[in-house]
Protein backbone atom coordinates (compact mmCIF):
# COMPACT_ATOMS: atom_id res chain seq x y z
CA UNK A 1 0.00 0.00 0.00
CA UNK A 2 1.67 3.19 -0.79
CA UNK A 3 0.98 6.16 0.71
CA UNK A 4 1.42 9.93 -0.92
CA UNK A 5 2.02 11.88 2.16
CA UNK A 6 5.32 13.96 1.71
CA UNK A 7 8.21 13.12 4.38
CA UNK A 8 10.88 15.29 5.58
CA UNK A 9 13.81 13.79 6.71
CA UNK A 10 16.05 16.21 9.26
CA UNK A 11 19.44 14.46 9.61
CA UNK A 12 20.27 12.09 7.00
CA UNK A 13 22.28 9.44 9.20
CA UNK A 14 22.75 5.92 8.98
CA UNK A 15 19.40 5.47 10.51
CA UNK A 16 17.54 7.73 8.33
CA UNK A 17 19.34 5.91 5.35
CA UNK A 18 17.63 2.28 6.64
CA UNK A 19 14.21 4.04 7.06
CA UNK A 20 14.15 5.53 3.81
CA UNK A 21 16.15 2.43 1.90
CA UNK A 22 13.10 0.43 3.62
CA UNK A 23 9.94 2.79 2.81
CA UNK A 24 11.76 2.69 -0.70
CA UNK A 25 12.18 -0.84 -0.53
CA UNK A 26 8.68 -2.00 0.84
CA UNK A 27 7.32 0.36 -1.82
CA UNK A 28 5.20 2.29 0.68
CA UNK A 29 6.66 5.99 0.14
CA UNK A 30 7.79 7.06 -3.60
CA UNK A 31 11.19 8.75 -3.43
CA UNK A 32 9.37 11.66 -5.16
CA UNK A 33 7.71 12.58 -1.77
CA UNK A 34 11.26 12.28 0.37
CA UNK A 35 12.84 15.14 1.03
CA UNK A 36 16.63 14.97 3.11
CA UNK A 37 18.43 17.34 4.73
CA UNK A 38 21.58 17.07 6.95
CA UNK A 39 24.31 19.72 7.95
CA UNK A 40 27.17 17.64 6.19
CA UNK A 41 25.83 17.89 2.22
CA UNK A 42 28.03 14.84 1.32
CA UNK A 43 25.08 12.99 3.19
CA UNK A 44 22.41 13.96 1.71
CA UNK A 45 24.14 13.73 -1.86
CA UNK A 46 24.71 10.37 -1.05
CA UNK A 47 21.29 9.59 -0.22
CA UNK A 48 20.41 11.30 -3.33
CA UNK A 49 22.68 8.94 -5.86
CA UNK A 50 21.33 5.95 -3.76
CA UNK A 51 17.57 6.79 -3.91
CA UNK A 52 17.02 9.38 -5.89
CA UNK A 53 15.16 11.55 -3.00
CA UNK A 54 15.21 15.23 -3.03
CA UNK A 55 17.26 17.46 -0.85
CA UNK A 56 16.93 20.81 0.83
CA UNK A 57 19.06 22.85 2.50
CA UNK A 58 16.29 25.36 3.77
CA UNK A 59 14.61 23.44 7.03
CA UNK A 60 11.69 25.94 6.61
CA UNK A 61 10.85 25.65 3.05
CA UNK A 62 10.72 21.78 3.29
CA UNK A 63 8.89 21.32 6.26
CA UNK A 64 5.83 23.58 4.92
CA UNK A 65 4.75 21.42 2.34
CA UNK A 66 5.97 18.27 5.00
CA UNK A 67 3.04 15.83 6.14
CA UNK A 68 5.94 14.05 8.33
CA UNK A 69 8.87 15.27 9.40
CA UNK A 70 11.34 13.17 10.90
CA UNK A 71 13.96 14.36 13.28
CA UNK A 72 17.23 11.96 12.96
CA UNK A 73 19.55 14.39 14.22
CA UNK A 74 21.82 13.89 16.82
CA UNK A 75 20.28 14.01 20.28
CA UNK A 76 22.61 17.44 21.33
CA UNK A 77 22.08 19.17 17.93
CA UNK A 78 18.03 19.28 18.90
CA UNK A 79 17.58 22.29 20.31
CA UNK A 80 19.25 24.29 17.90
CA UNK A 81 17.25 22.19 15.06
CA UNK A 82 14.09 23.01 17.24
CA UNK A 83 14.91 27.47 16.72
CA UNK A 84 15.23 26.61 13.04
CA UNK A 85 12.04 24.52 12.35
CA UNK A 86 9.72 25.76 14.95
CA UNK A 87 8.11 28.51 12.89
CA UNK A 88 7.15 26.56 9.95
CA UNK A 89 5.67 23.14 11.38
CA UNK A 90 1.83 23.29 10.28
CA UNK A 91 -0.48 21.44 12.76
CA UNK A 92 -1.64 18.60 11.36
CA UNK A 93 2.17 17.87 10.59
CA UNK A 94 3.21 14.51 12.49
CA UNK A 95 6.85 14.81 14.05
CA UNK A 96 8.77 11.60 14.51
CA UNK A 97 11.57 11.48 16.41
CA UNK A 98 14.36 8.88 16.29
CA UNK A 99 16.95 10.45 18.61
CA UNK A 100 17.61 8.07 21.81
CA UNK A 101 16.72 9.60 24.94
CA UNK A 102 14.74 12.68 23.93
CA UNK A 103 11.36 12.46 25.12
CA UNK A 104 8.11 13.76 23.25
CA UNK A 105 7.10 16.06 26.26
CA UNK A 106 10.68 17.83 25.00
CA UNK A 107 9.85 18.02 21.66
CA UNK A 108 6.63 19.60 22.20
CA UNK A 109 7.66 22.15 24.96
CA UNK A 110 10.37 23.08 22.40
CA UNK A 111 7.94 23.03 19.62
CA UNK A 112 5.88 24.86 21.25
CA UNK A 113 2.76 24.42 19.46
CA UNK A 114 -0.15 21.16 19.94
CA UNK A 115 1.84 19.28 17.24
CA UNK A 116 1.32 15.41 16.87
CA UNK A 117 4.45 13.71 18.20
CA UNK A 118 5.51 10.46 18.15
CA UNK A 119 9.01 8.96 19.43
CA UNK A 120 10.27 6.04 17.49
CA UNK A 121 12.88 3.60 18.60
CA UNK A 122 13.77 1.71 15.28
CA UNK A 123 17.14 -0.55 14.57
CA UNK A 124 19.16 -0.89 11.12
CA UNK A 125 18.33 -4.03 10.10
CA UNK A 126 15.08 -1.45 8.50
CA UNK A 127 17.60 -1.12 5.51
CA UNK A 128 16.67 -4.82 4.68
CA UNK A 129 13.19 -4.63 5.77
CA UNK A 130 13.86 -6.37 8.92
CA UNK A 131 13.75 -3.92 11.15
CA UNK A 132 12.21 -4.00 15.13
CA UNK A 133 10.70 -0.48 15.76
CA UNK A 134 9.00 0.63 19.56
CA UNK A 135 6.38 3.71 18.86
CA UNK A 136 4.90 5.91 21.76
CA UNK A 137 2.89 8.96 21.47
CA UNK A 138 2.88 12.26 22.52
CA UNK A 139 -0.02 14.20 24.10
CA UNK A 140 -1.88 15.83 20.89
CA UNK A 141 -1.15 12.44 19.16
CA UNK A 142 -4.49 10.74 17.58
CA UNK A 143 -4.96 7.07 17.40
CA UNK A 144 -5.40 7.77 13.85
CA UNK A 145 -1.81 9.41 13.24
CA UNK A 146 -0.52 6.75 15.64
CA UNK A 147 -1.50 3.87 13.48
CA UNK A 148 0.01 5.53 10.36
CA UNK A 149 3.31 5.61 11.79
CA UNK A 150 2.96 1.86 12.91
CA UNK A 151 1.72 1.55 9.13
CA UNK A 152 5.10 3.11 8.22
CA UNK A 153 7.65 1.09 10.38
CA UNK A 154 5.76 -1.91 9.95
CA UNK A 155 6.60 -1.84 6.20
CA UNK A 156 10.47 -2.35 7.32
CA UNK A 157 9.87 -4.65 9.94
CA UNK A 158 8.02 -5.32 13.05
CA UNK A 159 6.43 -2.72 15.17
CA UNK A 160 5.12 -2.57 18.41
CA UNK A 161 3.57 1.01 20.35
CA UNK A 162 4.46 0.62 24.09
CA UNK A 163 4.81 3.19 26.86
CA UNK A 164 7.53 5.80 26.62
CA UNK A 165 8.71 4.21 30.36
CA UNK A 166 10.16 1.70 28.38
CA UNK A 167 12.03 3.45 25.73
CA UNK A 168 15.40 3.44 28.08
CA UNK A 169 15.38 -0.26 27.88
CA UNK A 170 14.47 -0.87 24.38
CA UNK A 171 17.16 1.31 23.59
CA UNK A 172 19.82 -1.00 25.46
CA UNK A 173 17.87 -3.55 23.58
CA UNK A 174 16.84 -3.50 19.94
CA UNK A 175 18.16 0.07 19.14
CA UNK A 176 22.06 -0.88 20.40
CA UNK A 177 21.13 -4.87 20.06
CA UNK A 178 22.30 -5.21 16.12
CA UNK A 179 25.75 -4.29 17.16
CA UNK A 180 25.94 -6.54 19.74
CA UNK A 181 24.88 -9.31 17.11
CA UNK A 182 27.25 -7.71 14.87
CA UNK A 183 30.32 -7.92 17.40
CA UNK A 184 29.51 -11.54 18.17
CA UNK A 185 29.28 -12.42 14.68
CA UNK A 186 32.67 -10.96 14.07
CA UNK A 187 34.06 -12.72 17.19
CA UNK A 188 32.93 -15.55 15.84
CA UNK A 189 34.43 -15.17 12.75
CA UNK A 190 38.15 -14.18 14.06
CA UNK A 191 38.13 -17.35 16.56
CA UNK A 192 37.12 -19.60 13.67
CA UNK A 193 40.16 -18.45 11.62
CA UNK A 194 42.09 -18.52 14.54
CA UNK A 195 41.65 -22.03 15.02
CA UNK A 196 42.61 -23.00 11.68
CA UNK A 197 39.66 -21.93 9.17
CA UNK A 198 40.55 -19.89 5.99
CA UNK A 199 39.21 -16.01 6.49
CA UNK A 200 36.05 -16.50 3.41
CA UNK A 201 34.54 -19.64 5.20
CA UNK A 202 35.01 -18.52 8.34
CA UNK A 203 32.63 -15.82 7.37
CA UNK A 204 30.77 -17.19 5.55
CA UNK A 205 29.84 -20.09 8.21
CA UNK A 206 29.60 -17.22 11.33
CA UNK A 207 27.11 -14.80 9.16
CA UNK A 208 24.81 -17.98 7.48
CA UNK A 209 24.87 -19.38 11.10
CA UNK A 210 23.40 -15.72 12.80
CA UNK A 211 21.04 -15.52 10.16
CA UNK A 212 19.33 -19.29 10.14
CA UNK A 213 19.40 -19.18 14.26
CA UNK A 214 17.51 -15.89 13.77
CA UNK A 215 15.13 -17.32 11.34
CA UNK A 216 14.46 -20.01 13.53
CA UNK A 217 13.66 -18.05 16.56
CA UNK A 218 11.40 -16.43 14.42
CA UNK A 219 9.56 -18.86 12.08
CA UNK A 220 9.47 -21.01 15.28
CA UNK A 221 8.12 -18.89 17.32
CA UNK A 222 9.72 -21.08 20.34
CA UNK A 223 12.21 -19.20 23.35
CA UNK A 224 15.80 -19.03 22.85
CA UNK A 225 16.24 -20.78 25.68
CA UNK A 226 14.30 -23.68 24.37
CA UNK A 227 16.02 -23.82 21.04
CA UNK A 228 19.25 -23.55 22.44
CA UNK A 229 18.54 -26.84 24.85
CA UNK A 230 17.63 -28.54 21.26
CA UNK A 231 21.15 -27.76 19.88
CA UNK A 232 22.89 -29.41 23.12
CA UNK A 233 23.98 -32.59 23.84
CA UNK A 234 24.60 -34.78 26.81
CA UNK A 235 28.60 -34.30 27.53
CA UNK A 236 28.97 -32.58 23.90
CA UNK A 237 30.44 -29.80 21.77
CA UNK A 238 27.68 -27.58 22.43
CA UNK A 239 27.89 -28.28 26.07
CA UNK A 240 31.43 -27.35 26.28
CA UNK A 241 31.13 -24.04 24.86
CA UNK A 242 28.16 -22.91 26.65
CA UNK A 243 29.37 -24.49 29.96
CA UNK A 244 32.42 -22.40 29.20
CA UNK A 245 30.49 -19.18 29.01
CA UNK A 246 28.54 -19.39 31.88
CA UNK A 247 31.64 -20.20 34.08
CA UNK A 248 32.55 -16.93 32.85
CA UNK A 249 29.08 -15.25 34.03
CA UNK A 250 28.38 -14.20 30.07
CA UNK A 251 24.73 -13.19 31.51
CA UNK A 252 25.88 -10.56 33.95
CA UNK A 253 28.71 -9.23 31.57
CA UNK A 254 25.77 -8.97 28.81
CA UNK A 255 23.31 -7.46 31.48
CA UNK A 256 25.61 -4.73 32.21
CA UNK A 257 26.71 -3.92 29.07
CA UNK A 258 23.01 -3.44 28.15
CA UNK A 259 22.44 -1.10 31.45
CA UNK A 260 25.37 1.01 30.41
CA UNK A 261 23.54 1.61 27.37
CA UNK A 262 20.07 2.16 29.28
CA UNK A 263 21.80 4.70 31.51
CA UNK A 264 23.68 6.65 28.57
CA UNK A 265 19.32 6.99 27.07
CA UNK A 266 19.08 8.02 30.33
CA UNK A 267 21.66 10.95 30.61
CA UNK A 268 20.82 12.21 26.88
CA UNK A 269 17.01 12.78 28.04
CA UNK A 270 18.64 15.27 30.64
Amino acid sequence: MEISKKLFFIGSGNMAQAIIGGLLGARLVKAENIVCNDIVKEKVLNLQRKFSVSISEDKGEAIIGADIIFLSVKPQNMLKVFDEIRNFIKRKAIVISIAAGITTRFIEDNIQKNVAVIRAMPNTPALVLSGATALCKGRFVSDEQLQRAKCLFSAIGKAEILDEKNFNVITALSGSGPAYIFYFCELMQKAAEKLGLNKDIAKKFAVQTVYGSGKMLDVTEEFAGTLKEKVKSLNGTTEAALNYFESRNLLDIVYKAMEQAMETSKKLSK
